[in-house]
């Protein structure tokens, strides 16, 4: 019955779990439907008193029991302790070398890729986003021309791609962000157009550097294309958080003195801006965020819509 609650725990917290637990073994299991997704780890203790369990990609590190601290025999705490520790030590070094497989995976990848050129993909794609007056486009932006697209265990083909390095702040690059589209510079047809490859690191705080901060201003919008549209806009150099908990847990460079947040507007858009802002300030940078006055929108939307005036 303790494999069975401790397979509880983690599916009312993760909801996932292995279907069969073996007490002592470190286990890893997919916490999604992505293809090769192992982020889940779990380890039931040989006593089946105790287990520790986690998501490498939430951040989640969970600590279970068959007992209440209070009534545990007084030796039990202290053993469970030590079950804890020993499991954290097996569990990081089981993160590293996926990290460092992700690693080579990512160098691979990019490696494959080329430097943009006018026509090809994914300048098309970008002019269909009202963005085809942007040259040079920002270096971290590259072309590969036939990457595999899988959905779960299937690949659905290789299509052209806009590849961005995801980048930390001690200037690693711990993941890629990828663009599928077609060889007219359209969305590909799949079930999603952008995704990130393992990470190679902590991606908290991690962004995609378009620009560097020009006499210490940086911007920082969500996707790649809201943050060209916001540098056309407003000539602020832009980077890209990829998401918006990653806009809000952004690490700005040390040469950052003012901080401008281009917010999505929406509810997740302005809860991510908010977060930044007050962490920003804290530190002491002068913050201002901008967002767009229309509901459900973003600053490529703006930028678009200014474009299609200025045509008429």
């Amino acid at each position: 019955m303790s494999a069975h609650g401790f397979r509880i725990a983690m599916l009312a917290t993760l909801g996932r779990a292995p279907d069969v637990i073996e007490p002592g073994r470190f286990h890893r299991f997919a916490t999604s439907d992505r293809r090769g997704d192992d982020a889940g780890w779990c380890k039931l203790f040989d006593d089946m008193r105790g287990g520790v369990f986690g998501c490498y990609r939430q951040g989640i590190s969970e600590t279970w029991s068959t007992a209440d601290r209070p009534s545990m025999p007084r030796e039990q705490p202290t053993k469970l302790a030590r079950h804890v520790l020993a499991a954290t030590a097996e569990r990081e070094n089981k993160q590293r070398q996926q990290w460092a497989e992700n690693a080579q995976r990512i160098a691979r990848v990019w490696a494959q890729c080329v430097v943009l050129v006018p026509g090809d993909p994914c300048t098309l794609y970008l002019k269909g986003r009202a963005l085809g007056g942007v040259w040079p486009l920002p270096a971290a932006l590259r072309l590969h021309r036939a990457l595999p697209y899988w959905h779960g265990a299937e690949k659905l083909g290789e299509f052209p791609a806009m590849v961005a390095p995801i980048v930390s702040v001690d200037g690693r690059t711990v993941a890629l962000h990828r663009t599928y589209l077609t060889r007219d510079g359209r969305k590909a047809n799949v079930p999603s157009v952008k995704k990130v490859t393992g990470a190679a690191g902590p991606l908290a705080g991690a962004c995609i550097p378009l620009h560097q901060s020009v006499r210490g201003c940086i911007g920082i919008a969500e996707g790649i294309e809201t943050a060209l549209a916001a540098w056309c806009a407003s000539a602020i150099p832009t980077v890209a958080g990829y998401c918006a908990g990653n806009l809000a847990a952004w690490r700005w460079p040390v040469s950052a003195r003012r901080l401008v947040i281009f917010a999505d507007a929406d509810h997740a858009g302005a809860a991510a801006a908010d977060k930044l802002r007050q962490r920003a300030r804290i530190a002491g940078l002068s913050v201002e965020v901008m967002a767009p006055t229309t509901p459900g929108t973003d600053w490529c939307d703006v930028w678009a819509n200014r474009e299609s005036k200025a045509a008429v």
